[in-house]
Formats: C-alpha cells, sequence, structure tokens
C-alpha cells in the first residue's frame, strides 16, 4: 500500500494523469489513496489528486459505470453528517468526476449546489459549479443567483471563487457586478493548469470580465 501510494504521488508530482488508471491496483484501491491525498487543499499534490479523480473516472466509466455511481454515492457519503467531516474535498471531487462524466452524472450537479451554505463546503461548491459550468454550462445554470451571492461575501476566497465561476459559466449579466471585484487585492491561493498559485480577487476578476466580453 505505501509503495502503491509512492506511485500515485510521483505520478502526480509528475503530472503524469494519464498514467494512473494503468496502475496495478483495483479501482477501488486507487480512489481511496486519491481522496487520502485531497484533504490538505494548502498542497498542490492535493489538487492534482482531486483533478486526477476526475479523468480516471472518465475512463473507467466507459466499461464500468457502476465503479464511477460507487464512487459518487461514496464522496456524497462523506459530506454528510455521519462522515465526521472528512467530506471537505468532497464538492470538488464531485465537481470533476461530474465535469468529466456528464451523461452518467448529470443529476449530482444540483446536489453538489444544495451543499453551498454548508460553511465548510462553500468554497468547494463554487469550486465545482464552475468546473462544471465550464463544459456543461445547462447542469449548474440554475445556480448563477447563488454565485452571485458570494460576490461580496467577507471571505476573499469566496469573492474570488464566485467572480471566477460567473466566468466560467457564461453569466454575461454579471459584468458589472463582476466590475466591482477588480480593484480588490485580497490574496487567495488558486488551482489551475495543474499549479496552485496566489492570485489576486482583483486578478481573478479582471479575467472573468474579459472571458465575458469575448464570449
Amino acid at each position: 500500500m505505501l509503495i502503491l501510494k509512492k506511485e500515485i504521488i510521483d505520478l502526480l508530482e509528475k503530472k503524469r494523469f494519464d498514467e494512473l488508471s494503468r496502475l496495478s491496483c483495483t479501482p477501488q484501491k486507487l480512489f481511496s489513496i486519491l481522496i487520502s491525498l485531497s484533504y490538505d487543499k494548502t498542497l498542490t499534490i492535493s489538487w492534482r489528486a482531486i483533478e486526477a479523480i476526475g479523468l480516471i473516472a472518465r475512463e473507467m466509466s466507459k466499461a464500468e459505470p457502476d465503479l464511477v455511481r460507487n464512487l459518487v454515492g461514496r464522496l456524497l457519503w462523506m459530506i454528510r453528517d455521519e462522515s465526521g467531516g472528512i467530506g471537505w474535498s468532497a464538492p470538488e471531487m464531485l465537481g470533476e468526476i461530474v465535469r468529466n462524466n456528464p451523461v452518467l452524472c448529470s443529476d449530482t450537479a444540483t446536489i453538489i449546489v444544495s451543499f453551498h451554505d454548508e460553511n465548510m463546503l462553500t468554497a468547494g461548491v463554487l469550486r465545482a459549479i464552475g468546473r462544471i459550468g465550464n463544459i456543461h454550462k445547462e447542469f449548474v445554470e440554475f445556480a448563477m443567483p447563488v454565485v452571485r451571492s458570494y460576490l461580496h461575501d467577507a471571505a476573499p476566497l469566496l469573492r474570488g471563487l464566485a467572480a471566477w465561476a460567473l466566468g466560467e459559466i457564461g453569466a454575461k449579466w454579471s459584468v458589472d457586478d463582476i466590475q466591482q471585484l477588480t480593484g480588490d487585492k485580497s490574496i487567495i491561493s488558486f488551482y489551475e493548469d495543474g499549479d496552485l498559485k496566489n492570485l489576486t480577487v482583483g486578478e481573478i476578476a479582471k479575467r472573468s470580465r474579459e472571458k465575458l466580453f469575448r464570449q
């Protein structure tokens, strides 16, 4: 188990996501290790594990869709109270799964959004909405008012994620709201393109505004 975990970490560090599903282990064990690596979101490796789960689920769903359905069920269970709070990265993982498995998991998007008012999960829900909405806008379009409500939240992370998510969904009506955040100098950690970066809320807002203008 320890050797397998080291192999997985090595592949994540090298961003070789496509090789993970070819490791000699059961899908259940692979997912378990990736989930265990996802908890500390101050680490780049955790975000890569989250991203990898969605990509692997896409590959496995082609031959064994029940594996993906079971994984979704497991992550939803982790979110609920009886899990003892170990599911704080579950919304992000579910977002990646829905993004990569639209036919199999389209109904899961509504469930993810329903957890937005749980303080420990809000950031993950906003992240999931943006990741899903970038490709499958129709799954999360109903959640635009929810996302908008966080644009002026006291927490910089939520402001930044809300501005980013609206840009990803293509909410053109939100340009004026996002414009108000372009001068926000609060710094947040933001994962994109395989790396964890420090960006200001204003930088994220400017990028979202520009993206909406281009659409």
